[in-house]
C-alpha cells in the first residue's frame, strides 16, 4: 500500500493511494469412509481446492473545515477484483468485478453541547476462503453443509444520521442497503434425489426384468450463497456518562430495528449432476419484514476510594428477530466482573452469561409447510479469572494503529 497525504494553505486535506493484495490458498482435504470393514478415500468428501485472488483498491479522499462549525470529507474507493478457484481434477471457476465505493461526511457542531453529524459510506463484504472451499461436512446422508465457490461478494451501502449531546448522550438514525446479500447463517434447502437403489457395497440393484431399481430420497443441505437483497432502518439512542465523581459509570444504549429480507434460491449452485440420477429442489423463499429490539446495559462502579476495586455489571437483552433462516428466539446475557489493581498487576474474575440465557434457537417455515428448526446450546457461561503484568513506562503513547483495506483481507483467513 502506498499513501500520498498533501496539506494545502487553505486548510485542506488530499489523500490519495494505491494498494494491492495477492492471497493464494491451497486446501487438500481428505476423508475416509468404512466400505467392507476397511476404510477407504470417500471421494464426495475428499476436494483439493486451489484458490487465488488479487485485489487492486485506487482512492481519493478530500477533507477540508468549510466554516467555523461545518467541516466535510468526501473520497471514493475503486476495487478491482480477479480470482481463480481450482477444484483439482473436477472444475474451476473465475470471478472478476469491480466496484466502485463512495465516501461522505458532514459534521456541524452547533455548539458545545449539540453536536450533529451526516455519514454515507459503502463497503463490500467478501465471503471468507474458507466459505468458497467446497468441501461437505455429513451429519447423515442426506443431511449435511456444503460451502460454495460461487457465492458473490455482498455490497453494502450506509447512510446514517447521528446527533450528540454534550459527548454523553447520543441518538443515531441509520438505513442500510445490502445487493447480493448473502445469509450470516447456512440457509436449509430441502428437496428429493430419483436414483438407482444401491446395496450395502455399492452396487446397482436390479429386479427380476435386470431393470435397475430405482428409489427417491429426501435430503436437507445447509449451503452460504447469495439470495437477494436486505434493508435494514435502525434507531439508537444511548448515554456514556459518569456519576457522583467517577465512581459509576454507564454505558446504556436501545436499539431499534425494522428490517426486510427479499429474494430466494431457486437453483442449488453447488449441485453437479450425477449421470442417471434426477434431483428436484424444493424454492427457498425469502419475503421477511420484522421490527426487533435490543438494549445493552454496561456499569462499572468503583468500590474504593484508591481506585483499585472494581466491579462490573452488565445485562444484554436482544427480542425475537426474523431473519433469512427463520425466526431467532429470544437472547439474554447477564455478566459479572471483578477487578483488583494492584501496581503494574491487575487481576480480573468474570462470570459470562450466569444464567445459561444467550443459547441460540431458530424457527423458520416455508409456504409449503417445509420447516427448519435449530437449537444450538453452546454452553455460554463461562467463568473466567486472569492476571496482567505491564511491563515498561505506562505514560508512553501506544503507535496509532493504521487501518487499512489489508485488514479486511486478513480477517477472511
Amino acid at each position: 500500500m502506498i499513501d500520498y497525504l498533501k496539506k494545502t494553505a487553505k486548510g485542506a486535506t488530499w489523500l490519495m493511494g494505491i494498494s494491492y493484495n495477492r492471497t493464494n490458498t491451497d486446501n487438500d482435504a481428505k476423508q475416509d469412509r468404512l466400505q467392507n470393514w476397511e476404510f477407504v478415500e470417500d471421494p464426495k468428501q475428499t476436494n483439493h481446492f486451489i484458490y487465488k485472488e488479487n485485489i487492486l483498491g485506487i482512492y481519493l479522499n478530500y477533507e477540508r473545515k468549510l466554516t467555523e462549525k461545518l467541516y466535510g470529507k468526501i473520497g471514493a474507493r475503486y476495487e478491482m477484483t480477479r480470482s481463480t478457484g481450482d477444484i483439482v481434477d473436477k472444475t474451476g471457476f473465475e470471478r472478476n468485478y469491480n466496484n466502485l465505493l463512495p465516501y461522505l461526511n458532514l459534521n456541524y457542531a452547533i455548539n458545545s453541547d449539540h453536536n450533529l453529524s451526516y455519514t454515507f459510506s459503502s463497503r463490500i463484504r467478501r465471503p471468507r476462503f474458507w466459505e468458497l472451499n467446497p468441501s461437505i461436512t455429513y451429519f447423515t446422508l442426506t443431511n449435511y453443509t456444503q460451502n460454495n465457490p460461487f457465492i458473490l461478494a455482498a455490497k453494502f451501502y450506509n447512510q446514517e444520521l447521528n446527533y450528540m449531546y454534550k459527548n454523553s448522550f447520543y441518538a443515531n438514525l441509520s438505513y442500510n442497503m445490502v445487493e447480493d446479500a448473502s445469509a450470516s447463517d447456512m440457509l436449509p434447502l430441502q428437496g428429493s434425489i430419483t436414483r438407482p437403489k444401491r446395496d450395502i457395497n455399492g452396487n446397482i440393484i436390479l429386479d427380476n426384468n435386470g431393470n435397475k431399481v430405482m428409489e427417491t430420497v429426501r435430503f436437507l443441505r445447509y449451503i452460504r450463497t447469495n439470495y437477494g437483497k436486505n434493508r435494514e432502518l435502525n434507531l439508537t439512542l444511548g448515554m456514556n456518562k459518569s456519576w457522583f465523581k467517577d465512581i459509576w459509570t454507564t454505558n446504556y444504549s436501545v436499539n431499534l430495528t425494522y428490517s426486510t429480507y427479499k429474494g430466494g434460491v431457486w437453483e442449488d449452485p453447488t449441485a453437479i449432476p450425477t449421470p442417471g440420477e434426477t434431483e428436484t429442489l424444493d424454492p427457498y423463499i425469502i419475503d421477511v419484514k420484522n421490527y426487533s429490539m435490543s438494549a445493552s446495559l454496561n456499569n462499572i462502579i468503583r468500590l474504593s476510594s484508591k481506585k483499585d476495586w472494581y466491579l462490573g455489571v452488565n445485562y444484554f437483552f436482544g427480542s425475537k428477530v426474523a431473519m433469512e433462516g427463520g425466526t431467532v428466539g429470544t437472547r439474554q446475557s447477564f455478566d459479572l466482573s471483578l477487578k483488583k489493581i494492584a501496581g503494574d498487576w491487575t487481576i480480573m474474575a468474570e462470570v459470562n452469561d450466569l444464567f445459561n440465557q444467550s443459547f441460540y434457537r431458530v424457527k423458520g417455515i416455508q409456504p409449503n409447510g417445509m420447516y427448519n428448526n435449530i437449537t444450538n446450546f453452546s454452553y455460554p457461561r463461562i467463568i473466567s479469572i486472569g492476571a496482567t503484568y505491564n511491563f515498561g513506562n505506562q505514560k508512553l503513547k501506544k503507535a496509532r494503529e493504521m487501518k487499512s483495506a489489508n485488514d479486511a483481507v486478513k480477517s477472511r483467513t
